[in-house]
């Protein structure tokens, strides 16, 4: 037998049941947190999110409903259930601002050609109707 301390945890292989469990979490830790600033994973989770609050959302609908089966005057004065509950609104991103910022620019950009245009054609009717005259 050996003389380890009752405490220490048995050696396997080299290394040490605690090491082990340590590098585990370490590695876990890491996977976590390079998921956390994942975009994609962020608006994966809150989607299936959105949906259990949905599913969760209908099936208090269905009991409510059910529950009010019993009596159909009392059925009559109460008011429709509420929708279903909203998805959660996505993370804010700091890329939108300037997404806003672009397509606020381009509808000012269209605006000004739809003058341009409009300014063009009255010129040209102008000097069509001074070749006439």
């Amino acid at each position: 037998m050996s003389e380890s301390g009752a405490g220490d945890p048995p050696k396997s292989g080299g290394a040490s049941l605690h090491e082990l469990a340590r590098d585990w979490v370490t590695l876990w830790q890491s996977e976590l947190a390079a998921l956390a600033a994942d975009r994609e994973a962020q608006e994966s989770w809150q989607a299936m999110v959105a949906l259990w609050a949905g599913a969760a959302g209908a099936m208090l609908n269905g009991v409510s409903a059910a529950s009010r089966q019993g009596d159909g005057a009392e059925r009559r004065t109460r008011s429709a259930a509420p929708p279903g509950t909203t998805p959660a609104a996505a993370a804010p991103d700091p890329r939108d601002a300037e997404i806003e910022r672009l397509v606020g620019r381009v509808a000012e950009l269209e605006r000004r050609l739809v003058e341009l245009e409009r300014g063009e054609l009255e010129r040209r009717r102008d000097r069509g109707s001074r070749r006439r005259a």
